[in-house]
């Protein structure tokens, strides 16, 4: 069966197929090629290289750990094999092993580029961006131009927010690979991120010119399309997260076995909307709900999270919640609808057809009757939240949380504002407890402990005369009970807020208070300090 293991020029031959295979992205057929080889333990160490590589890229990271540690095995001078044993061992999260298997090749081969940017990578996981840095760096300066290396470079400074030096790079790689897809669509957030839309959406565009099937792109255009107010064009765009049309889609449609609602007459039919993304989603669109049942719907049903239950069970029109705790079946209907699909399917796809009547959630009584007279009384009641929700195994979600949050500390000035209670409504494992960072004389009244759902929430913003929050699922809460809402916005702001304006068509007594530099929130907790002392004063003074 391997008699041709034994002919050199077959060898070559079979090697040189997996190679072109390989190159293809064909690799799966390319270690078919290489088998017989590997199988016989006649491979060189090449051939166990390209193997390995195989391996790493159909997921199959312990064989090709195996493969690479054979052809330093073989070859203990490898330096390649060093370097990219390193790549799998950090994708398997051993990240001592990965760093000293990228300073094995740097001994062998120190002007090796290739284990300059995969230890520069690493440095990146780490946390150690200057070093990080200077790896890069040094890799540029061996291989100058050298368009993977400038995208590596350009991701490390975006994550740091330094964006002009960000979008140098990602020019630099597209003036070195014109067809670097990955340089395009950075290049574009980096633009969307400096509020340069116009030019945003040329990078956006060009890169689906490019690569027409990435996810990405299509949702990042949508939401800068949402951004700038084009709704309509927005809204549509935004329908492909589900489209199964996409190879590389990310997000799985509801698991129900009933059709999904694309506009079909409602009457006498029943229909479940399914929640998406986090709660402050289904906080902003359950006003659609009201909407849906007026289009005759004989039984509309809204699945949701136990903490939401007892709220969205307010909601006109609404027959029934289903609670997505695994326990509760889901019974059939006729459609179900995505949350954030109801604007497009309903038709508001301009900002004068946002639904804007407030509030549309109501604290049941028995939360009212609960929380009754638990707060501190006297005095202007004013609630807090200084941070989001942190989601450490949803790196890209988890590093905007990273921008919009702020320590406890960061809301010293104001609540150094004299003749104000404050009242706490962050919730967090790790948050929570910044309260006891503060002078004890400063401390906001914390109730937090004793909140278990959303109900109980509302039931305390229901007592407060203002509500002042960083970008989260209270501000939509807030915003939903039409309370005063003093939002406080990161500077690559969230698309639901638009660009350019310091009110919001979702929530008619909402205000927004924006970061004028990235990162810098000092400039903004003083515009609020003088709005709180400024509304304090005219609360207090006689009608």
């Amino acid at each position: 069966m391997y008699g041709d293991l034994q002919n050199p020029e077959a060898t070559v031959d079979r090697y040189s197929s997996a190679v072109s295979l390989y190159g293809n992205a064909r690799f799966q057929e390319a270690l078919a090629m290489l088998e017989p080889s590997l199988i016989a333990h006649t491979a060189d160490a090449q051939v166990l290289n390209l193997a390995a590589a195989c391996c790493l890229s159909i997921d199959r990271p312990h064989d090709a750990e195996t493969y690479w540690r054979r052809a330093i095995a073989v070859k203990p001078d490898y330096c390649d094999a060093h370097s990219n044993l390193g790549v799998v061992l950090k994708e398997l999260g051993r990240l001592d092993e990965a760093a000293a298997c990228y300073h094995n090749a740097l001994a062998i081969t120190p002007n090796h580029a290739g284990a300059y940017v995969n230890m520069g990578r690493l440095y990146a996981q780490l946390g150690r961006t200057d070093e990080a840095e200077s790896a890069y760096l040094r890799a540029l300066e061996l291989q100058p131009n050298d368009g993977d290396f400038l995208v590596n470079l350009g991701v490390l400074y975006q994550a740091q927010m330094r964006l002009p030096e960000a979008e140098a790079a990602y020019k630099s790689a597209i003036m070195a690979n014109p067809r670097d897809v990955k340089a395009h669509f950075n290049l574009g957030v980096v633009l969307k991120m400096q509020h340069r839309f116009a030019e945003a959406e040329a990078s956006y565009r060009q890169t689906l010119a490019l690569q027409p099937d990435y996810f990405e792109v299509k949702i990042n255009l949508a939401h800068l399309l949402l951004n700038v107010g084009r709704l309509e064009e927005g809204w549509a765009l935004f329908e492909t997260r589900y489209d199964s049309a996409w190879p590389a889609r990310k997000i799985a449609p509801p698991p129900v076995g009933f059709p999904i609602w694309r506009g079909e007459s409602l009457a006498g039919k029943s229909l479940l909307v399914w929640p998406e993304q986090g709660h402050g989603d289904s906080l902003q669109f359950c006003r659609y709900l009201p909407m849906l049942k007026a289009l005759g719907l004989a039984k509309l049903s809204v699945a949701c999270s136990p903490a939401l239950q007892s709220l969205f069970e307010t909601i006109e029109g609404v027959d029934r919640c289903i609670v997505l705790d695994g326990e509760h079946d889901i019974p059939q209907h006729d459609y179900v609808c995505l949350t954030m699909s109801l604007p497009q399917r309903l038709g508001t796809t301009t900002l004068d057809a946002i639904p804007r009547t407030t509030p549309y959630l109501r604290v049941p009584p028995a939360y009212s009757a609960k929380w009754k007279g638990r707060l501190p009384e006297g005095n202007l009641k004013v609630g807090l939240v200084w941070a989001g929700d942190p989601r450490p195994d949803q790196p890209e979600i988890n590093a905007v949380d990273r921008r919009r949050s702020l320590d406890a500390r960061a809301y010293l000035p104001l609540l150094r504002v004299p003749g104000i209670t404050f009242v706490s409504l962050q919730k967090g494992a790790s948050t929570q407890p910044q309260i006891d960072t503060l002078p004890p004389e400063l401390r906001p009244f914390d109730p937090m402990h004793d909140v278990h759902e959303f109900a109980d929430t509302a039931a305390i913003i229901e007592q407060l005369d203002l509500v002042i929050t960083v970008d989260t699922s209270i501000a939509h809460l807030a915003g939903a009970l039409n309370k005063p809402t003093w939002i406080l916005s990161r500077y690559d702001g969230c698309w639901r807020w638009l660009h350019d304006r310091d009110d919001t068509p979702w929530y008619p007594r909402a205000r927004l208070f924006r970061q004028t530099q990235p990162g810098e929130w000092g400039e903004v907790i003083e515009r609020v300090r003088t709005a709180l002392e400024e509304w304090s004063t005219s609360e207090r003074a006689p009608t």
